[in-house]
C-alpha cells in the first residue's frame, strides 16, 4: 500500500503542466486527448511490463495463474496513472501534431481567391 502511494506522489510531482492546444473545429479535442492518453497509457504499460518480467517472482508468497493476471491488472493500472499524470510527454507531442496536420488540411482545403 505504502508502495503505490509513493508510486503515486511521485509520478503526480513529477507531472508536466498541460496547456490548452488551440481548438479548430471538426474535432472534438476531449474525445481526442483521451484516446491519445490511452495510447500513452499503453505504451507506458508495455514497457513496464518489460521491467516486470525480469523481476523473480517469490515462490513462498506468490507465483502461479493468479499472481500473473494480478500483475498484468496492476501493470495496465501503473500506465493508466503515468499516464494521467502526465506520461512522459507522449500525449502533448502527439495532440501538438494532430493539430497541425488537422491546421494544414483546413488551409489547403479553403480556396484561393
Amino acid at each position: 500500500m505504502t508502495a503505490n502511494l509513493l508510486t503515486a506522489d511521485f509520478i503526480s510531482s513529477a507531472a508536466p503542466q498541460k496547456t490548452a492546444p488551440k481548438i479548430n473545429k471538426g474535432m472534438d479535442i476531449e474525445k481526442t486527448r483521451a484516446a491519445v492518453e490511452d495510447f500513452e497509457a499503453f505504451f507506458i504499460s508495455q514497457t513496464f511490463q518489460q521491467m516486470y518480467d525480469t523481476v523473480p517472482v517469490n515462490e513462498t508468497f506468490g507465483g502461479g495463474n493468479a499472481e500473473k493476471i494480478f500483475r498484468s491488472m496492476m501493470i495496465d493500472e501503473y500506465g493508466k496513472m503515468t499516464a494521467k499524470a502526465g506520461g512522459i510527454g507522449l500525449t502533448d507531442q502527439i495532440m501538438a501534431q494532430l493539430l497541425q496536420q488537422q491546421e494544414a488540411d483546413t488551409t489547403a482545403a479553403v480556396p484561393a481567391e
